[in-house]
Order: C-alpha cells, then sequence, then structure tokens
C-alpha cells in the first residue's frame, strides 16, 4: 500500500483516478489547487469551462468527501502569478504565443505542486490526466483522441519515477462510466475548455488589467506594403486568416514583429516551412545527439516525420514536409511511436 497524492481539480478524469487508486487499496490524500483567488470569478462571465474555479472546488469537496479521503485546498496564486501569468504576458509582449499549460505542467502541477505533496510524506502523486508512464518513461495514452502527452513533455525525467496516471489505459468514454458506477456528481461534467485565468475569453481585458497596452499597428504584406491595420498583436497568432481586410487573395499571418508592432502577412505557401530551432529542451530519454523521429507542433496536429540535430540543448528539426504555422511560443514534442522523446519551446523558423 502506498501514500499518494491525488491532484483532485473537481472534474470527472481526477475523480475516477481517485477511485481508481482508493479501490487499488492504496492511502489517498486529495489536494486541489487554486490558481486564482475566488473573488476574481466574481466579476466575469464564465464564457467557458475552466478549471480552478469556486465551484470546482465545491466538487473536490463533495467528491472527497464521497470517498473519504482528506483534502487539501492549496493556493498557488502567487506562484502561479510568478511562473505563468508573468510568462504569458512576456511571450506576448515579445510577439510570441505561448503556451501556458506545457509550462504549468511543468512549473506549478508536477512543479510547485508535487514537491509540496511530496515534502508532505506522499509516495507518489496521481492525476487524471490522459497519458502513461512505464518503467520510467511518458508514453501517449490508449485514448489517443484525449491523450495529453503533448502538453506532459515539459514534465522533469526525474519526477516520472514518482508519478501515475490511472486513467491511461482508459477511454473517456470508459472514466465517464466508472464515474457513473461509483455515482460520482459530476460524471457528466464538461471538460475544461480555457485558460484558467482568462474565464471570459476577453484576453484585452486580461492585458490592460495587467498594465499592457494593446496598440492598433500597421499590417505588412511580404513586400513590407502597408495593406491595413490590425487590433493589437494579442488577437493574431501564426497561420490565422481572419485579418479584416479584403485584398482579392487569401493571406495568412506569418510573423508578428513586436518591435514594429507589425503583422506580417503571405499566402498558404509562405507560411509553411520546413526547418525549425527549438529551445529549453526537456529530454526524457538518453538519445543520440542526432536523431529521426515525429514530431507535433500543436495539441490537435498530426505528427510529421523530422530529423532532430541538438547542441547545447538547442535543437534544429527538419521536417520531411513543409509544416503549416509553425509558431514561435508554442512546444514542439518529439516521439518515438507512443513513447515521448521530450520536447521544448519553438524558437524561431529557418
Amino acid at each position: 500500500m502506498l501514500k499518494i497524492g491525488v491532484m483532485l481539480s473537481g472534474g470527472v478524469d481526477s475523480a475516477v483516478a481517485l477511485a481508481t487508486l482508493k479501490e487499488e487499496g492504496h492511502r489517498i490524500v486529495a489536494y486541489h489547487m487554486k490558481t486564482m483567488p475566488d473573488e476574481f470569478f466574481v466579476n466575469r462571465e464564465i464564457k467557458h469551462k475552466v478549471c480552478c474555479s469556486p465551484s470546482d472546488t465545491l466538487d473536490a469537496k463533495i467528491i472527497a468527501n464521497q470517498f473519504g479521503v482528506p483534502l487539501k485546498i492549496v493556493n498557488l496564486h502567487e506562484v502561479f502569478h510568478e511562473k505563468i501569468i508573468t510568462y504569458f504576458l512576456n511571450e506576448y509582449k515579445s510577439g510570441r504565443t505561448p503556451n501556458p499549460c506545457f509550462m504549468c505542467n511543468q512549473k506549478i502541477k508536477f512543479g510547485y505542486l508535487m514537491d509540496l505533496m511530496l515534502a508532505d510524506g506522499m509516495d507518489m502523486v496521481a492525476s487524471g490526466h490522459y497519458a502513461r508512464i512505464i518503467d520510467g518513461k511518458l508514453y501517449k495514452a490508449i485514448d489517443k483522441e484525449r491523450d495529453q502527452s503533448y502538453f506532459l513533455a515539459s514534465v522533469e525525467r526525474h519526477r516520472l519515477e514518482k508519478i501515475i496516471f490511472p486513467n491511461g489505459d482508459k477511454t473517456k468514454e470508459q472514466v465517464r462510466e466508472i464515474a457513473k458506477k461509483y455515482s460520482i456528481h459530476v460524471h457528466s461534467k464538461k471538460d475544461s475548455q480555457d485558460l484558467c485565468f482568462i474565464p471570459d475569453g476577453d484576453h484585452e481585458r486580461f492585458f490592460i488589467e495587467h498594465g499592457v497596452q494593446v496598440k492598433p499597428g500597421p499590417i505588412f504584406d511580404k513586400y513590407g506594403r502597408k495593406i491595413g491595420e490590425h487590433k493589437g498583436l494579442i488577437h493574431y497568432t501564426i497561420g490565422q486568416r481572419k485579418l479584416g481586410i479584403s485584398v482579392g487573395e487569401r493571406l495568412y499571418v506569418k510573423r508578428l514583429c513586436a518591435e514594429r508592432n507589425a503583422v506580417i502577412v503571405g499566402t498558404l505557401e509562405d507560411v509553411k516551412s520546413d526547418k525549425f530551432i527549438v529551445k529549453d529542451l526537456n529530454l526524457l530519454i538518453d538519445c543520440p545527439k542526432r536523431f529521426k523521429a515525429t514530431v507535433k507542433i500543436r495539441r490537435n496536429f498530426n505528427e510529421e516525420s523530422c530529423e532532430v540535430e541538438i547542441t547545447n540543448n538547442v535543437a534544429v528539426v527538419k521536417t520531411e514536409k513543409p509544416l503549416f504555422a509553425v509558431t514561435p511560443g508554442q512546444a514542439a514534442v518529439f516521439y518515438d511511436g507512443d513513447l515521448v522523446i521530450g520536447g521544448g519551446i519553438i524558437d524561431s523558423v529557418l
């Protein structure tokens, strides 16, 4: 029997993870993290389901009480602001598109919170994520549509041996059926769909509240000709087609230039690339300086075959086919079949 700390979000996935481990006979302590204070949600219209809201805390309390396990509510407001929100703001100000969920898994869930749980006497930590850990290595989940290994590739290698993902060998439908079997009240609860710190989806309001000016600026074509005005760089990302201008041909965002507060656009072919640089590598297995793999550059993206060459923890990635909208600031994750080799942050396109 192990003493296992379960990250209990108040959703169905973490509830079933808890139920599974409790049934196996382990001693369970539930931990519910609060990334934002409750009052943050009061004056906002919640347009999408997000995690860490006051209603999630209530659900977590009900679940913990149902299974007779202690629940510890952990307020992470300050460290979350320092590690995630500051990073999020700075990336956008630099003309990059951040990946806060990728960073949160590394810095918060399987960083700060995991350290707290282990210091609290837990032998292992568990969550409701859809992924698998086998012999200290990270693999995709059985349910490929729900697989979250892309976002978990940021978790440091030495931590994997202390992590359990009970849902990794289940489909989402099976998880919901298990929840119904246990009469867990959140068995049909919707999945979180947006950033926990922007529950109303109003990015501009969020930036203004944090002292970041959102200024209109020029839209240039690839020849440097001004063809329109943009509403502020935060409203755009690489590959975006809705530009609010009409020029007689389909144009896409090719680059965001923070120095000039400008959006650079091009044709579909202009926005494709087959070579890019990935920094801040987090390798989860031993691998040579040069290797072949498949790479995923966003969550809902088919992997593409590539060659990777690593020097001083920086990877130069060459793909077999040009990829659409390789986006600086987003995560690139490398796979060997279901095995996660590692990942990092896209720095630039070559």
